[in-house]
């Protein structure tokens, strides 16, 4: 992961529970996913664009991941207090990269990336949804210029 900003930013603390972690004693990988989208809603959110106001002034279902991935660098175990950094590190025509890091002190442990689409309802019988171009003034917000 690039530490080079290039786009909104977000910086959140997570504390490690007991339930996050599994029989080894340390955190069971599918947590640091759980902790990637909370940390990308929460930036998106702490912007002005959370869910609700997605809906209603652009109308788009959401940003939902068609992609994710994490490399696992250390241990983290219960106790353990992370700075979670996320990024905006490129805004296609439909989509966004958010890249993650988590450090336990200095120390980065796991660094992820998440690829989502800004998606809009198809019409029809059933409930659907497809990638629509992101709008102008959520690109600006997301490159960091709104």
């Amino acid at each position: 992961m690039s530490s080079d900003r290039t786009g909104l930013g977000h910086t959140r603390t997570l504390d490690v529970f007991w339930g996050d972690c599994d029989a080894a004693g340390v955190v069971f990988y599918p947590r640091y996913y759980a902790w990637f989208d909370a940390s990308t809603h929460a930036m998106l959110t702490a912007a002005g664009l959370d869910h609700p106001t997605l809906r209603a002034r652009f109308g788009a279902l959401g940003t939902p991941l068609v992609q994710a991935s994490a490399r696992f660098l250390g241990p983290v175990t219960y106790g353990d207090r992370l700075r979670a950094e996320c990024v905006v590190t490129q805004v296609g025509t439909k989509s966004f990269t958010v890249q993650h890091r988590l450090h336990l002190g200095d120390h980065p442990v796991v660094e992820g990336e998440e690829v989502r689409v800004w998606a809009e309802a198809v019409p029809g019988d059933r409930p659907a949804m497809r990638a629509a171009p992101i709008p102008d003034a959520v690109r600006s917000v997301l490159e960091g210029r709104g």
